[in-house]
């Protein structure tokens, strides 16, 4: 009997209220600021799962010099380097927590975020739940104060899928804790052959596969914007901003009915995404030539002709001017980016 009891103690040792899932690839100028905001979690009932991603500096090493004599119950685990997602889709299968939640090695979160979040998550029973974050600088200046709206009660996944692609709640990797089961039993994993909006496309599908998703009406997450970021510079990887979201909109051929859904990323963001495209790599002349061939293709043209005004204010309009004239008039917007530069 004793020894069924040992063996049960070590089965709910095992069993944690989070995982937190940190790639780290070459941020050693980074990287001490996120381990120290793990180390002085108020709540312990998690687990840290470092996934070194071929890191080729130091990161590691001050990661590990500040978590080995720390009360942390963490893991590094080593991989080639194969990119942001193939890390968080290891740290998926690695984790033992009720829930998970993706934090960057550059970003931090709030002494209270795990309290807080898991208590939130686990009163309302709720499948996600996220919270506010702040936007700041490398030297934590704060850029953005609040970044999403807080919902009044829990809704369903779908409607918090079309709210988080309609820019209604804006849930960041690093701000919401989703339920374990559900991403492993569905084989929800990160496409890793996108460089760009394969978060947010990520968060969509775990949407659609959850009940009830709640807000914790509070920032307890700190996003740090780099200069050198991939959001910032001009390369082809913005491309995948249209690609992943035509990848969602085939997958949702498969589940059920999401009508609404589809018709929304056919008459705005699928457009949106060719427009910011567009934006980004008329920048670069040396991209020019790769920008037209994309444009010519029938169906992005066909795309910009579904464009359509979801409210009346002046970002829909600005897009809806952009579309038409990327449509009709390329070489006059060519000319109007390329002069912003």
């Amino acid at each position: 009997m004793a020894r069924h009891q040992i063996k049960l103690v070590k089965v709910v040792k095992e069993l944690v209220n989070v995982s937190i899932i940190t790639p780290v690839y070459n941020v050693e100028r980074c990287i001490e600021k996120t381990i120290s905001s793990i180390i002085n979690q108020s709540s312990k009932d998690f687990e840290f799962l470092l996934i070194d991603d071929g890191s080729e500096d130091l990161s590691i090493q001050i990661a590990e010099n500040l978590l080995i004599n720390s009360d942390v119950n963490y893991r590094i685990i080593k991989q080639i380097n194969g990119g942001v997602s193939v890390a968080r889709n290891k740290g998926i299968d690695e984790a033992r927590g009720e829930y998970i939640c993706f934090l960057d090695s550059d970003d931090y979160i709030h002494e209270d975020y795990i309290k807080l979040m898991y208590e939130k998550a686990s009163s309302c029973n709720c499948d996600l739940v996220f919270c506010d974050y702040v936007q700041v600088d490398s030297k934590d200046k704060i850029l953005v104060e609040s970044t999403t709206r807080f919902l009044e009660s829990y809704v369903s996944g779908k409607e918090g899928a079309l709210k988080q692609l309609n820019c209604d709640i804006t849930i960041g990797m690093g701000s919401a804790l989703y339920r374990t089961s559900i991403i492993k039993e569905n084989k929800l994993y990160f496409d890793s052959n996108r460089k760009y909006a394969e978060d947010v496309v990520f968060t969509v599908k775990a949407l659609l596969k959850m009940n009830k998703i709640m807000s914790l009406n509070e920032a307890l997450m700190f996003y740090v914007r780099w200069d050198s970021s991939v959001t910032n510079s001009v390369s082809l990887r913005h491309l995948d901003c249209y690609y992943s979201y035509v990848d969602l909109l085939k997958y949702l051929d498969s589940q059920g009915e999401v009508k609404e859904i589809k018709k929304f990323l056919v008459e705005y963001k699928i457009p949106y995404a060719i427009s910011h495209v567009f934006s980004v790599l008329s920048k670069d002349k040396s991209f020019h030539e790769q920008l037209f061939n994309f444009l010519g293709k029938n169906d992005v043209k066909n795309y910009l002709r579904a464009y359509k005004i979801q409210k009346i204010n002046k970002n829909y309009i600005r897009y809806l001017v952009q579309c038409k004239g990327i449509l009709y008039f390329p070489n006059i917007l060519f000319r109007i980016f390329s002069n912003r530069v």
